[in-house]
């Protein structure tokens, strides 16, 4: 047993003391600390609301794009299956579902979603809806011909009421998705030929399909929020 020293209770007592009253401020400032994680991570997965998935196309899909005169008819298209891993130079054509829904107890108006595929794709909804497809073009050379597709990019108004999608200015999109609505867009993706005419993807490797689905909103007191999607990546095999 140790045997304190003369004036080491007092210090001793007074050690307690503080501790006890540090205990006092501590406990309650991590549990609030913790409580402040908790509401954090709510915050952030309530966020979570715009979703893409991909899927093989069907051969009737392919068929429409032919006649339709997306894809060209020797271009000798395959369904993507499986759907995140493509055999090189092949004309492959993916199903690709853009997702949307309000998590919040609040409406969400003036809802847009954007996205764009590389370089290597070509895109178009399958569905009837206010969708703008931009394609943007580059040309080479100094004599700035031969112009040649760099990027689909896809706007989608999610709560349109009218107006012309390729002019934004003309667009009323002040419609509400209300708590709980969801809405979904389809779009027809494919590889296609590069400008010096061969069949992409050229190489083996990791790809991007896309940027990854930006949606912005308005809540009811006017402020915009915005999230983007994660990217989705293939594998292009030999």
């Amino acid at each position: 047993m140790k045997i304190l020293k003369k004036g080491q209770t007092g210090k001793t007592l007074m050690i307690g003391v503080t501790l006890i009253a540090l205990l006092a401020i501590l406990v309650p400032a991590v549990s609030a600390y913790e409580s402040h994680l908790v509401n954090v991570k709510a915050h952030v997965e309530e966020r979570f609301n715009v979703i893409k998935t991909i899927a093989p196309a069907t051969w009737d899909d392919i068929d429409d794009a032919i006649a339709n005169g997306l894809i060209p008819p020797d271009a000798g298209c395959i369904p993507a299956e499986p759907p995140d891993e493509v055999p090189i130079e092949t004309c492959v054509v993916w199903l690709v579902t853009i997702s949307i829904y309000n998590p919040h107890s609040d409406n969400m108006t003036n809802v847009v979603v954007t996205d764009h595929f590389g370089a290597e794709l070509g895109g178009q909804p399958l569905d009837d809806l206010p969708v703008d497809v931009t394609v943007k073009t580059h040309t080479r050379g100094k004599s700035k011909k031969d112009p040649f597709e760099t990027q689909y990019r896809i706007t989608w108004y999610v709560t349109y009421i009218s107006g012309d999608v390729s002019d934004p200015e003309t667009v009323d999109n002040s419609g509400v998705m209300e708590p709980g609505d969801s809405e979904y867009i389809t779009l027809l993706v494919w590889t296609k030929v590069n400008p010096s005419g061969r069949q992409e993807y050229t190489t083996p490797g990791t790809y991007t399909l896309n940027s990854g689905p930006t949606a912005k909103w308005l809540d009811p007191d006017g402020f915009q929020h915005s999230f983007e999607g994660d990217p989705v990546y293939i594998d292009a095999v030999e």
